[in-house]
């Protein structure tokens, strides 16, 4: 099990990691150079993990906005997935469902 300790060394590792891979992420269009001032500038702070739920939504609703499109997505299934990931819900099971996947 888990403890508060371990979760919180977790997170500092993953946003670290995250930090290291900033200039690849731009280049290779991930994210854009202002999302990674974002992200830098919120190193360290509960603010990062608004940055990324902004990110990652962003990332979600392109494939959101296509299902819909398509008529494969309700738009209330997509505004209530978008939802999820802006609270913060990066789940494997979620991010299938957005790609249509599941």
């Amino acid at each position: 099990m888990m403890t508060a300790s371990d979760r919180e060394a977790s997170r500092a590792m993953e946003q670290e990691r995250i930090i290291e891979q900033l200039d690849r992420m731009v280049a290779s269009g991930r994210i854009t150079p202002q999302e990674a001032t974002c992200l830098r500038a919120a190193a360290g702070t509960p603010e990062f993990d608004a940055v990324m739920a902004t990110i990652r939504t962003r990332h979600a609703r392109v494939h959101t906005d296509a299902a819909v499109a398509a008529g494969t997505m309700s738009p209330e299934d997509a505004a209530a997935s978008l939802e999820r990931v802006r609270d913060g819900d990066h789940s494997t099971g979620l991010r299938r469902h957005i790609r249509g996947v599941d």
